[in-house]
């Protein structure tokens, strides 16, 4: 349970980091991927690193995708994120928490983490502040689903992936995981600060996007408003192609990733390749 937390606090960070924006393709979270000389079609799965594997039991076709795929392709690989993630979280030793924070700052967070997570800043004096902030956001979360799942939709198809023998690939490398942790340690007191007082907010932004993600409704996510990382896609755009090419594959990455004019289902068609929501899918698919 320690480590399934772990990993996921990371994967909010990353991608807090990372995040993105919509546009007129919605209404689904599977997506097929097909035409440009593909001789099998590849899917796209749209994940939110905190619903629960459940959720796939009620998407029409999804596991039937999977299970036909011959590798899986995702952001990067949760083991690798796991490793190398926790050493970028943790607190440089010369630095304090008392460095970063005035003391009525301190004492207000050190309030705050008590009051929502039971424990003070004392437990969290070895992490980066943007790690103690997905803790926090994700507490929410576990607001949203009790009791507390052990296994994400995320988690589930890379344990599955490794069950079936099938490769996984990752569109990020480790420095790319990495270098998403060394936002000035203050911009990250800050901002965690900024949230702690704005919790009512944040429990708001968390509850209704999981909401729209349920309804796969991503002209709600694009409103909702999140930021483009072009450079990130541009990456993952030089990877794909690719990957597809040589053998048909699962692709799962954030929801926000399959949205905006700078995401992954516009820029595939701009690509020439032909991608449909999947309502239902057939054998011959």
């Amino acid at each position: 349970m320690k480590r399934f937390f772990l990993i996921t606090i990371l994967m909010l960070f990353v991608n807090s980091v990372f995040a993105q924006t919509n546009n007129e393709k919605t209404g689904a979270l599977l997506w097929k991927i097909s035409g440009n000389r593909l001789k099998q079609p590849s899917y796209i799965f749209g994940t939110h690193h905190l619903y629960p594997s459940s959720l796939l039991d009620s998407i029409a076709g999804v596991k039937q995708a999977f299970f036909s795929s011959k590798q899986m392709i995702g952001e990067y690989d949760m083991a690798d994120l796991l490793v190398e993630g926790q050493k970028a979280s943790m607190m440089p030793q010369d630095t304090t928490w008392q460095m970063l924070l005035s003391a009525d700052d301190y004492h207000f967070v050190d309030e705050q983490l008590t009051k929502v997570l039971g424990v003070g800043l004392q437990s969290f004096e070895m992490l980066k502040p943007s790690v103690v902030s997905a803790a926090y956001a994700m507490s929410f979360g576990q607001k949203t689903f009790p009791p507390v799942v052990d296994e994400t939709i995320d988690t589930w198809f890379q344990q599955q992936a490794e069950k079936r023998g099938i490769p996984f690939v990752g569109l990020d490398t480790l420095p790319d995981l990495t270098a998403s942790f060394f936002t000035p340690l203050k911009r990250q007191a800050a901002d965690l600060v900024s949230m702690l007082r704005n919790s009512e907010s944040v429990e708001f932004y968390t509850k209704e996007s999981y909401r729209l993600y349920r309804l796969a409704d991503l002209k709600g996510i694009e409103m909702f408003g999140t930021s483009i990382n072009e450079t990130r896609h541009k990456r993952w755009f030089g990877k794909l192609p690719t990957l597809m090419s040589d053998k048909p594959s699962f692709i799962v990455v954030g929801i926000g990733h399959l949205v905006g004019e700078f995401g992954l289902l516009v820029v595939l068609e701009q690509l020439g390749y032909t991608v449909e929501a999947v309502v239902e899918l057939h054998d011959e698919d």
